[in-house]
């Protein structure tokens, strides 16, 4: 009895050694490749882009008076680049001497250890984003005309290291909350860049993943 494609999916797309239907074989190969490859591209442009974000909050916190809240910024940006490289690296590392299926498999973890390693640094990256850009604005060349005219008006507000109370009880709420909210926070801002790539790599392993049922 002839093979039904299901049949020929299975032993054509699942097993690396397979001389079965070779041409459909390779097209589904091509079509995971594309796929990795495009989210590893995406990772790279993504990296720089992160990069040349700190440098540039670097070069406005340096201009408006804070230079030192600048070189922080960059410094968190920096840490998030060099993560990104190490898991780089890691991903160098796959087998690639295994079935397709089997590869996709291993980037699929790969990415999911991304991810929550990712965030667990979003849990003190957000926070400490949201309060130096709060600490940055307060002290910098604007900020300066905008507090005189501020204690001028109150001159008796309660004062902390330099910033009304009420303004560090803010920033210490939202500081919480963006602690507590960062893994959905990640989440939500590495599907408006990755979300179609994650999609279609989802798609092709319960796709494979099916074929291989009985």
């Amino acid at each position: 009895m002839e093979k039904s494609i299901e049949t020929i999916w299975k032993e054509g797309f699942l097993k690396s050694d397979a001389l079965v239907a070779p041409k459909l074989n390779d097209l589904y190969n091509q079509k995971s490749k594309n796929i990795v490859d495009k989210l590893v591209k995406i990772f790279k442009i993504n990296l720089w882009g992160v990069l040349a974000l700190g440098l540039v909050f670097w070069i406005i916190a340096y201009f408006g008076g804070v230079p030192i809240v600048g070189a922080i910024f960059f410094i968190l940006f920096v840490i998030l680049v060099v993560y990104g490289k190490l898991k780089m690296d890691k991903m160098g590392e796959l087998n690639k001497n295994v079935s397709t299926y089997e590869y996709l498999k291993a980037v699929d973890t790969w990415l999911k250890g991304v991810m929550a390693g990712y965030t667990k640094i979003y849990r003190l990256f957000y926070p400490a984003f949201f309060i130096l850009t709060m600490v940055g604005l307060w002290f910098s060349n604007i900020g300066d005309i905008y507090s005189e005219k501020l204690l001028y008006r109150f001159p008796d507000m309660n004062m902390l290291f330099g910033m009304p109370v009420y303004l560090l009880g803010f920033i210490a709420v939202v500081s919480s909350l963006l602690a507590i909210f960062a893994g959905p926070i990640y989440k939500l801002d590495m599907y408006s860049v990755y979300g179609r790539v994650f999609g279609k790599l989802d798609d092709i392993i319960a796709d494979m993943e099916e074929l291989r049922k009985e």
